[in-house]
This record gives structure tokens, C-alpha cells and sequence, in this order.
């Protein structure tokens, strides 16, 4: 029994899925109050009504809220005599609920669901998630709930089922130096081309076999940063799920369906439109066409469980493709996906995501984003600025945020006639209204934020979200005309991996060998070691039929285990389950390899160990 919604500021529900289970349980509670008869709405068991949601769970919203606000002392959870557990996340103005009610998962796992939900929603939307992921009509908001919700099941998936997700890091594929070299070359290949004929600002380029890297390229001196590359992957399975190969099956090929002729050949987007979701929202559609009436404000739900939405979804497009002659072809070897960046030096930068299906498992994902355009980092900034003050009810960054909206309102005449005048009267409202503090007077760092300073912040916060929004997110993404480029650079690695299948198969599968440690270390029956600089990844796998019974199972909650004591504060732990001895270290180093101190102050962190939402071994 499952679920998790958002709210923002106005206790208005942005965002909401649960399972079945859940879904009856509310119904249920719902009916025996008074709220609905479902026998009369029509409503069925799978769907919610969010107006009685959040009638049922405003106690708790507005408790939270007030403890925050007023106490400075917010929960991290509640947890009921019936065994329900209700984990909150906030992030500035967006609350995030989770909903437990069967015991299968505990509190840092929830907490860790929450922020991999906003960070997806950051990495579709950028800083216009307050107006994207509710649209008004609710045709486009079921689908967009669809696909916002089997990237969360996804990932969910995927973390139980993949080291790299486990520990929120990157696996190189382990392949032969010839064949390193020449992917690499490739990709280099694969790269020029595009950027001369598809996308001018093309930089950076992957092959992915499954979740791990066969090689990676970048034409400028900056790369791609792990959380990034690791959302990709993400993004990546949902479009071009493996299914067979890569789990060891012997299955054939099927021949590609991209060629040169562009009869018929369809380009998605993740962003702007319902019906442009790569995948997943065609599958959304056909659920959501058959199980949900046509009124009502009423939530996309899923009658079966997390870990397996996605299998069903994907069985779900087969199905409309075969019933439908122009539905979606599951089986097209190319989406582009406009997405935003957030790690490292990002800060929320507008990229687009070419994927091209080489053969099954085996992904060329190229990268494309416009260094020049400083716009997107600035908004960044100004609103994180903002954000802060509005919610610490103080004035310490106000000379911060008036250059960065002096920055802003320098690229008016650069911008879009599309921006509505309104956007810049509103920002330069609010800088005429931060200019009359007089910081002498009052210092910045103990001045508090006026009801009448907090309106005109308020709406400047309205106007750099509605830029940003207009300028990076309604635009529709140019499609792509010439798709000769595109079907060479298939054929070209096609010809020069299909050679190496099995290979690449067995790799995926089976990357690092255990033997060898198991030579050098006697008793040693798995161990993961991760380089923190970079976040690349080094274990055996545990999907052999050699493996011990159990161990995969052990290593995860050794893994959950760990993390906790490092956010308490501990860097080396060692600990007994049965006969079975677990070790964890995190230690730091120079440029030299010469031990640093680890600073132990910051231990019980909110954020949980990992870098999918912020980098925290940073």
C-alpha cells in the first residue's frame, strides 16, 4: 500500500500516484465518512478524487507546515498505530509526501523516493515544475502524471535490481582495449556527424550496454556531470527497455525500424506536449482512455505494483501498436528528449537527448547544449536567492539577487517577443523595491523580510519562473527533417559492434569477475568500491547463478545500513549478520593520494548519501 503526491505553497495537489491498494483504502475511508458514494459518483476503485485527498490529508499538511514555519522544528515523519508511515520532503515552496501502509518500505527509502521524484521532475521541467506538472486540462495532466510516474517506478525498479543504482553511481563496461578504442572512435564519428547536419551544439556522447558505459566522449573540455549521465541512463530505459538480451536470452534481433525514407517516422518530446512523452505516455493514454471517466478531477493510479508498472506499460504499447494503425511503434530507434542538467556546474541548463537504438541494449545517447546562453543560470541563481529569503523571512541576500536581476533585465532586447511585457515590468518592480532598503541602517544579515517586500518578491518569483518557462519550455524542440545522418551513424556502429554481441552481452552481465579477489582475499564474498571523484563504480555482479542464496538481498541492506552511519557521522563501520561480517569505509584523499581529514560536523544530514539529488560526498 503505496503512494506519494506533492503540494506546493497553496496546499494545491501538483502531482499524485498510489497503487490499488491504497487507492481502495482512501476510497474506503472516504465513503465511511461521508465524502463520496461511489455508487452514485461512478467513480471506480483505481481513481481518486484529489479534492477528498486533500481534505483527508490537510491535517497532517497543515501540522507540518505550521511546525516549520512557526516552530522551526518540521517532521521528518509520522508514523501511525495502524502501521502507516508518512515521510515529508520539502524543497523551498514544493511538499512531498510518501505513504507507506504495508511495512515494505522504511523511512530513509521513502525520504530517498521523494528526492529522486523532485530531481526528475527538475531534470523534465527545470524550474517551470510549478506549471508543468499540472496542466489545467486533465487529458494532459493524466498522461503527464503516467510519465512522471513510470520514471519513478522505474528507478525504483532499478535501484533494487542494479548496483549502480543501489549506490547512485557509474559502471563501466570492462570490454577489450580494441574494443574501448574503437567505440570511443565511434563516438567521435557518431558526434561530428550529428553536430554538422542535426544539432550544431552537440558535445558529449555515450554508449550504454544496459545501465553501464562502454565508452563515453566529449568534444568540449567540460563532461557530463555522474547525476546527469545517471538520469540519462534512466531516461534511456524507459525509452529502449532491454527485455531479453542482456538477461542472457538467446533472442534474435529484430530488424530496424529506422531507414532513410521519413514516411511515417514521428518525433517525440518529453516536455512540451502529452502526447511528445517518449514511451511511456502512449501507454498512459491507452490506460488512462479504459479506466478513467471522462470528468472529474481525478489522479492517474495503477492497479498493480511499483517494481513492475513499467513491464506493463510496455506491454501496453505493443498492444495499442498492434490495434492502432498510427499508435506509437515501441520499436522506432530514435527519440529526442529536451531535458535540464543540474549536476555540477549545470545549474538547470537546457540540453536535448538524442538516443539512437543500435542493437538491443546497446544505446548511442548524445547530448546536446548551448554554452553561450548564460540566461538559464542566472534565473537559477536568482531564484535559489529568493527562494531562500522568502523562506527564511530575512533580507541577508537581497544585494546578491538586484545583480542578478540587472543581469537579467540586460538580455530583454536578446529575448523572445513572446516573454509578455508584464514579466520584466514585474522585475524591475521588484528591484525598485529592493533598492529602497537602506543597508546601512539596517544591515542585510539582520534584516527581516516586510509583508510589503515579501508581495514584491513574490511576484518577481512569479515572473523569473514564467521566463524561464516561456523561454526554455513551451518552445517546441525543432525536429529533425534530414534523417540520412542519423541512419549512418546506426549502420556505422551497427557494422562495427554487431561483431562483438555476444560479447557485450556477457559483459553486461557478468562486468567484473570474482574469482580473482576471492584468490587475493580468501573468505571475500563481495565488495563494492566506488572512486567519489568521478563515481565510477567497481563490483562483481550478483545476478550469477553462482552466487550464494541471499547475498544480493544482504548486500542491499548492508549498503542501507552504511549509508546511515555515514550520515551520523561515521566513516568506517563494521558489523556482524551471522557468519557473515560486513566492512565500510569512506576516506579522502589528495591530488597526490595522500589521506584528508573527513569533516565529521555535518553528520545526520536530511539529504540521503548519494548524488541524484545534490552531490553528497561534496
Amino acid at each position: 500500500m503505496k503512494g506519494v503526491f506533492a503540494l506546493n505553497n497553496l496546499n494545491d495537489i501538483t502531482y499524485f500516484h498510489g497503487d490499488l491498494e491504497f487507492t481502495d483504502y482512501v476510497n474506503l475511508k472516504a465513503k465511511e465518512m461521508g465524502l463520496i458514494d461511489i455508487g452514485v459518483t461512478g467513480i471506480e476503485s483505481c481513481d481518486i478524487d484529489l479534492t477528498i485527498l486533500l481534505q483527508m490529508f490537510s491535517p497532517i499538511v497543515v501540522s507540518y507546515r505550521f511546525m516549520r514555519s512557526q516552530c522551526q522544528q518540521p517532521y521528518r515523519s509520522i508514523k501511525s498505530e495502524n502501521g502507516f508511515m508518512f515521510v515529508f520532503r520539502q524543497f523551498f515552496d514544493h511538499l512531498y509526501i510518501s505513504v507507506n501502509g504495508d511495512g515494505e518500505e522504511d523511512e530513509p527509502f521513502l525520504l530517498r523516493k521523494l528526492e529522486t521524484l523532485h530531481y526528475i521532475l527538475m531534470f523534465l521541467y527545470g524550474e517551470a515544475i510549478h506549471a508543468e506538472v499540472k496542466p489545467s486540462r486533465l487529458s494532459e495532466r493524466r498522461q503527464r502524471w503516467g510519465y512522471i510516474s513510470v520514471l519513478l517506478a522505474n528507478w525504483m525498479n532499478l535501484y533494487h535490481k542494479e548496483q549502480v543504482f543501489l549506490c547512485e553511481s557509474l559502471e563501466r563496461l570492462r570490454a577489450k582495449q580494441m574494443l574501448s578504442t574503437r567505440a570511443v572512435n565511434l563516438l567521435e564519428i557518431g558526434l561530428g556527424k550529428l553536430k554538422a547536419s542535426v544539432d550544431q551544439y552537440s558535445q558529449h556522447a555515450l554508449l550504454l550496454v544496459g545501465t553501464k558505459i562502454l565508452a563515453q566522449y566529449s568534444s568540449g573540455t567540460d563532461e557530463l556531470h555522474a547525476s546527469d549521465i545517471l538520469r540519462i541512463i534512466l531516461l534511456v530505459q524507459c525509452i529502449f527497455p532491454v527485455e531479453h538480451s542482456l538477461q542472457g536470452d538467446a533472442t534474435t534481433l529484430k530488424s530496424s525500424s529506422l531507414s532513410s525514407d521519413s514516411g511515417g517516422y514521428k518525433y517525440y518530446s518529453a516536455v512540451q506536449t502529452p502526447t511528445s512523452s517518449p514511451v511511456v505516455p502512449r501507454a498512459v493514454q491507452l490506460i488512462s482512455d479504459t479506466l478513467l471517466p471522462s470528468t472529474a478531477d481525478i489522479s492517474f493510479s495503477y492497479s498493480g505494483s511499483w517494481s513492475d508498472i513499467d513491464v506493463e506499460f510496455s506491454r501496453s504499447i505493443r498492444v495499442a501498436a498492434r490495434k492502432k494503425p498510427d499508435a506509437y511503434n515501441c520499436e522506432d530507434d530514435y527519440q529526442k528528449t529536451p531535458v535540464f542538467l543540474l549536476g555540477g556546474e549545470s545549474e538547470c541548463t537546457p540540453a536535448v537527448v538524442h538516443c539512437l537504438h543500435i542493437m538491443d541494449g546497446v544505446v548511442v545517447v548524445i547530448v546536446s547544449k548551448n554554452d553561450r546562453d548564460k540566461m538559464p543560470a542566472l534565473i537559477h541563481q536568482a531564484l535559489t536567492s529568493l527562494l531562500n529569503m522568502i523562506d527564511e523571512k530575512e533580507i541577508s541576500q537581497i544585494e546578491y539577487l538586484d545583480k542578478l536581476l540587472k543581469q537579467i533585465l540586460k538580455h530583454k532586447k536578446k529575448s523572445s517577443s513572446a516573454v509578455p511585457e508584464r514579466v520584466w515590468r514585474y522585475l524591475q518592480a521588484g528591484r525598485e523595491a529592493m533598492s529602497s532598503i537602506d543597508f546601512r541602517a539596517s544591515p542585510a544579515v539582520q534584516a527581516k523580510l516586510t509583508d510589503k517586500l515579501q508581495s514584491s518578491l513574490e511576484a518577481v518569483l512569479w515572473a523569473l519562473r514564467g521566463l524561464f518557462r516561456v523561454l526554455y519550455v513551451l518552445p517546441d524542440t525543432p525536429q529533425c527533417t534530414n534523417l540520412e545522418p542519423l541512419y549512418s551513424i546506426q549502420c556505422l556502429f551497427r557494422s562495427n559492434l554487431s561483431d562483438f554481441k555476444d560479447h557485450l552481452i556477457a559483459k553486461a552481465k557478468k562486468n567484473t569477475n570474482m574469482i580473482t579477489y576471492a584468490e587475493l582475499c580468501p573468505g571475500l564474498k563481495h565488495f563494492i568500491y566506488i572512486d567519489r571523484n568521478a563515481h565510477h563504480l567497481i563490483s562483481p555482479s550478483l545476478e550469477s547463478s553462482k552466487i550464494a542464496p541471499g547475498l544480493k538481498e544482504q548486500v542491499w541492506v548492508a549498503m542501507q545500513q552504511a549509508r546511515q552511519h555515514l550520515k551520523n557521522g561515521c566513516f568506517k563501520v563494521r558489523w556482524h549478520q551471522g557468519a557473515v561480517q560486513f566492512s565500510y569505509y569512506v576516506w579522502f584523499e589528495d591530488g597526490s593520494g595522500n589521506p584528508l581529514p573527513a569533516d565529521s560536523s555535518a553528520g545526520d544530514l536530511l539529504t540521503e548519501p548519494g548524488i541524484l539529488a545534490g552531490d553528497f560526498y561534496r
